[in-house]
């Protein structure tokens, strides 16, 4: 008996060992819904708004102006509501928590803010802004929207993107993009995550393709490679 003893003993403490060190696994114990997030106004300006308004807040003039002065502009309030409505190209972030915005615009005014929770948008919602940020100088959405800025009498109106999954697959798409055939840029300096995106953006879009070159560039009235 007292041997049996002894062997259930070394068992139970072997037992509760191993239990311990499995507990200790990380990942192997859910996290608290308690745990906090504390992502800094900054880094929420980065993830939400450098796409068009540059990391370092110089913006691409004109489309997207500068916001490193927005306090001799703006106040705080005309900030906060803007990211709530958007304006012009800017896209609504109404999607995002009053805090966030309050942080973001905090940011802009040079505080230390935070939040301990974030919204995570999804690949699509991303990918709309990255569209306006890249592509929406030159490209339509959808018929309806209104014609680009650089949209230049060159014998070609680039191609209306919307519904895009219908002709390509991602990885024709994405081939496209970092190459920039005819007088488009490349944009190969846009990681895979970033293409797939905004191609996840265009395929919530619907639109009917009436015609085009090989590139599906829209309509022209002359060789886009013989253009000089």
């Amino acid at each position: 008996m007292k041997y049996l003893f002894i062997v259930l003993l070394a068992v139970a403490v072997i037992f509760g060992y191993g239990f311990t060190r499995i507990a200790q696994i990380p990942g192997s114990i859910e996290k608290t819904e308690h745990s906090n997030v504390n992502v800094t106004g900054e880094m929420l300006y980065q993830k939400n708004c450098a796409a068009c308004h540059g990391i370092d807040r110089q913006g691409i003039p004109p489309t997207f102006p500068a916001l490193i002065d927005i306090d001799k502009k703006m106040d705080k309030g005309q900030v906060s509501n803007q990211l709530l409505t958007g304006k012009n190209t800017m896209p609504s972030f109404s999607h995002l928590s009053e805090s966030e915005r309050n942080a973001i615009t905090g940011y802009l005014f040079g505080e230390q803010t935070e939040v301990d929770f974030v919204t995570e948008i999804t690949p699509a919602e991303n990918g709309k802004s990255l569209f306006v940020a890249n592509c929406a100088r030159c490209h339509q959405a959808t018929p309806d929207d209104v014609q680009p800025p650089d949209q230049r009498n060159w014998g070609m109106q680039p191609a209306i993107l919307g519904g895009i999954h219908e002709r390509y697959e991602f990885d024709e798409f994405e081939s496209i993009v970092n190459m920039g055939p005819c007088y488009m840029p490349s944009f190969d300096h846009l990681n895979s995550k970033d293409k797939d995106d905004i191609y996840a953006y265009l395929k919530t879009l619907e639109n009917s393709y009436d015609g085009g070159n090989e590139y599906g560039r829209g309509r022209c009235q002359m060789n886009c490679r013989n253009w000089k």
